[in-house]
């Protein structure tokens, strides 16, 4: 049986938060390696599913040693904001000890933390977090690339005010909506936290996306993972969408409606939120 490398990191979210940006960037470290996919989405189809796959779950990363190529399937959006894939391939030298790891956004809002602690322990977590308001906007939009393409969403994705309004409804009689529940940061954090404690680095996005402070981001970055020192420059994002503005209107009843959560997330974090100082 094949020995595999067992993934050190793991991107856990959020959603449209730049997770596939500092996934890419952690790929230029030459001492890291990829898995097959970016987002493998393994641990959200519950501990049944990781228990009865878990060899096929780990057979996704390179193996312990080797030399030659190591391909990524990586999923990125084109100038129109079409989502194709791109294979790339990573070369190996059979003489350095590498790590690997994945980013599956959906994790942080979907996933037991004592599920992924009680299969990975040895991990070292990141957490991206952005204005939700923002969030949930981008997040729209992807879900209506996917309406488009024909993906079977189980709800209607239409005009985006409209839709924001029938979630903020919903969630304030408890129930879990597409794009506003991964915007409510505050009520995952603990639990995640009382797990994971210290191994569990949270981020912003806009920490990303300041070319002036990037580098010392990464470096944070690589030090939490327990990665040597390397050199980076802010060149590109990934798997972005083309701008598109917020309309104002709903923009502002979404930040009325975020603003107590973004309260309790600050509390959490000790530190003011990026997106609330203006």
């Amino acid at each position: 049986m094949s020995a595999y490398l067992r993934p050190s990191f793991f991107i856990i979210g959020e959603r449209k938060c730049g997770t596939s940006s500092l996934y890419r960037y952690l790929l230029e470290h030459p001492s890291v390696l990829p898995g097959r996919r970016k987002e493998m989405q393994f641990f959200t189809k519950g501990s049944a599913h990781v228990k009865a796959h878990w060899g096929e779950y780990l057979g996704q990363f390179p193996a312990l040693q080797g030399d030659g190529k190591v391909v990524l399937d990586w999923p990125e959006l084109d100038e129109k904001g079409v989502l194709y894939e791109e294979r790339i391939d990573f070369t190996r030298d059979p003489n350095l000890h590498y790590a690997t790891g994945e980013a599956s956004a959906d994790t942080y809002c979907d996933v037991d933390p004592a599920l992924l602690k009680s299969c990975l322990p040895e991990l070292h977590l990141v957490l991206l977090f952005r204005d939700p308001s923002l969030r949930a906007f981008s997040h729209h939009r992807m879900l209506g690339r996917f309406q488009e393409e024909g993906r079977d969403l189980g709800f209607a994705v239409g005009d985006f005010a409209e839709d924001m309004r029938l979630e903020m409804r919903r969630v304030a009689v408890g129930e879990k909506t597409p794009c506003i529940t991964p915007g409510l940061y505050a009520q995952n954090l603990e639990r995640w936290r009382n797990v994971w404690g210290q191994r569990l680095l949270v981020l912003f996005t806009s920490e990303l996306d300041d070319a002036e402070i990037f580098p010392k981001t990464m470096a944070r970055v690589l030090e939490h993972l327990t990665l040597s020192a390397h050199p980076y420059e802010l060149e590109q994002r990934y798997n972005q969408a083309p701008s598109l503005a917020m309309p104002t209107q709903i923009q502002e009843e979404l930040r009325e409606f975020f603003a107590p959560h973004d309260d309790s997330l600050a509390q959490l974090l000790g530190r003011e939120l990026p997106w609330r100082q203006a």
